[in-house]
């Protein structure tokens, strides 16, 4: 074999052995997604998850429930997590107290909610002196009920709130007796139902504005970390277009992750879920404005929304075509 052949080959076998290495800048970056509630508005992550959508945009993503959402708060704040799912208000209120956290988008604009109760209980004036089950303080379940209840002229004080965790714990605590009402998300609402309670409220009807599928992130590192963000979003956008196309597959991935086998059940959570998530999840400025009316924190009186949100993330896909790639014009 001549020289000039050696060097063809060992030219040849560099090349294969380059492509062989694993190169760390192809390599998918991890990152840690918490989320506040097992409800339907949560299925486009866990479609992205499920059909590897995050690996196509370059994330190894670790789905992580924390029920309620201070504990989203809590997490994003200590770096535990990168980008949290929980309710705007809770992120307004952290960033009051003192935290770094931006809201980057909302996906779900309503309360996702329906209170239910014992048979009994018929009217939303029933629940004076009663205690209802919601998920922790600070959570979109303890806003509902707070709002819900004002909105019908029952008073703070004329009720007991018992905090119990997620959605099935307060079905439980239902069933125990524990608690006289609960206030659950579909599609918990038709397996309380069918366990012999009563709707009392639904506040999903009421359309009542409240940021319920907030997405969240500490500041600095959103700054930092652009590119893993626009890619999060394009792995959830394209979760949602899925699910909006199959309605079996939807079925399927809600079934899987809430653990429910119901047909009936799966129906009703896609119904009231899947056709009104925002396909364009611009945060709103009306709900941080809401969120800070509410808030018991002193310092959110003089606080301007602007300060608690940033829609660069989504403009970006928006000018991009993105979203029209996915859902048409708007």
């Amino acid at each position: 074999m001549n020289l000039r052949a050696i060097r063809i080959l060992m030219w040849a076998t560099c090349v294969v052995l380059v492509s062989l290495r694993p190169d760390p800048l192809f390599a998918a970056t991890k990152i840690r997604i918490g989320y506040s509630a097992i409800t339907t508005t949560q299925a486009p992550l866990w479609a992205a998850e499920d059909r590897g959508l995050f690996q196509k945009y370059g994330l190894e993503p670790e789905l992580i429930y924390l029920a309620g959402g201070s504990k989203i708060a809590l997490a994003l704040e200590s770096e535990s997590i990168q980008l949290g799912r929980f309710n705007v208000a809770s992120a307004v209120d952290a960033r009051l107290a003192g935290a770094s956290l931006v809201v980057i988008g909302s996906f779900y604009d309503y309360y996702y909610f329906q209170i239910f109760g014992k048979p009994a209980l018929q009217r939303p004036a029933d629940l004076k002196g009663k205690v209802i089950a919601a998920s922790s303080a600070g959570s979109a379940s303890e806003y509902g009920i707070r709002d819900a209840l004002s909105h019908f002229g029952v008073k703070d004080n004329e009720y007991k709130i018992l905090y119990v965790g997620g959605t099935d714990a307060r079905v439980h605590t239902l069933q125990q007796g524990i608690a006289d009402a609960a206030i659950l998300s579909p599609p918990y609402g038709l397996i309380a139902q069918k366990l012999g309670f009563r709707e009392i409220i639904n506040l999903m009807e009421m359309k009542m504005l409240f940021g319920y599928g907030g997405l969240a992130g500490k500041e600095s590192w959103l700054k930092q970390n652009r590119e893993i963000v626009l890619a999060f979003f394009k792995s959830y956008l394209e979760g949602l277009a899925l699910l909006r196309r199959d309605t079996e597959y939807a079925l399927k991935v809600i079934g899987k992750y809430a653990r429910i086998n119901d047909r009936e059940v799966l129906l009703e959570s896609y119904r009231t879920g899947i056709p009104h998530i925002p396909t364009r999840p611009y945060v709103k400025r009306e709900i941080v404005d809401k969120a800070l009316k509410v808030s018991k924190n002193s310092n959110a009186r003089n606080a301007e929304p602007e300060r608690f949100y940033d829609n660069s993330f989504v403009k970006t896909l928006d000018d991009a075509g993105f979203l029209s790639s996915l859902f048409g014009s708007p």
